[in-house]
Formats: C-alpha cells, structure tokens, sequence
C-alpha cells in the first residue's frame, strides 16, 4: 500500500499538468486564429485600398482618352470615319467566319 499511496499524488500532478497543457494549447491555437484573422483582414483592406485606387486611376485615364478621342474626330472628322469604316469592316469579315 506505500508504493499506492506515492503513486496517487504523483497521478493527481500529471494529470494538473495535462489539464494546465490542455489549457495552454487551447490558448495558443484561439491565439494563432485571432493573429491568422488580422493577418486576412489586414490582407484584405490592403487589397481593397489597391483596387480603389486602381479604379480611380482608371476613371481618370477613361476620362483622358474620352476627351481626347473627341478632340481627334472633332479636329478630324474625315480620318476618324475612315478609320471607323476600317474597324467596321475587319469586325464584320470577323464575324462571318
């Protein structure tokens, strides 16, 4: 009964020392999906901010070529139908095959 009686209170440690474990490695694991979260959300904005700006960079050179395509064909109206006939024209034969 001596070698029970050490035995017991050596059990009852390791068996507090996996449940602090236990608590340890579910804090570590909540850790690493909170860290992983704000890394995908910071990812995200990030991505989004980009996309915002290229959108708006878009804007502004759709903006540019408008004005200057208008520009082209009111200063050259004869050379901008021609070229619209070309484009026509090679869109159809396109089309057809």
């Amino acid at each position: 009964m001596n070698a029970s009686m050490t035995v017991e209170p050596d059990l009852a440690m390791v068996r507090e020392d996996l449940d602090a474990l236990k608590r340890d490695v579910a804090s570590l694991v909540d850790h690493v999906k909170v860290g992983a979260t704000n890394t995908v959300q910071n990812a995200a904005s990030e991505v989004g901010r980009r996309v915002r700006s290229w959108g708006e960079q878009a804007g502004a050179e759709r903006d540019r070529s408008t004005t200057a395509l208008n520009l082209f064909v009111q200063n050259q109206p004869l050379v901008a139908l021609t070229i619209a006939a070309g484009i026509g024209y090679v869109g159809a034969r396109m089309l057809r095959r």
